[in-house]
């Protein structure tokens, strides 16, 4: 669960399968905890909530080099 600096809580994505992908063809498994504390570590928290409610609603989001969502079946 991640908050932010009033507490409140962000969108969840620790329950799924997060996947990540260079060129949107192959795409590879990443750890949600290496995600939150490698990837995402220092950055704003407005660009942190967008970036959570993008992938908990089905979209991929670009940062830096990689797309990122949540693993399809």
């Amino acid at each position: 669960m991640v908050e932010d600096r009033f507490h409140i809580e962000m969108e969840d994505i620790s329950a799924f399968q997060i996947e990540r992908s260079a060129d949107d063809s192959f795409w590879e498994e990443i750890p949600y905890n290496e995600l939150m504390e490698k990837v995402l570590a220092d950055i704003p928290e407005e660009k942190l909530k967008r970036f959570l409610g993008v992938v908990r609603n089905g979209g991929m989001f670009k940062f830096g080099d990689y797309f990122y969502r949540i693993k399809a079946d």
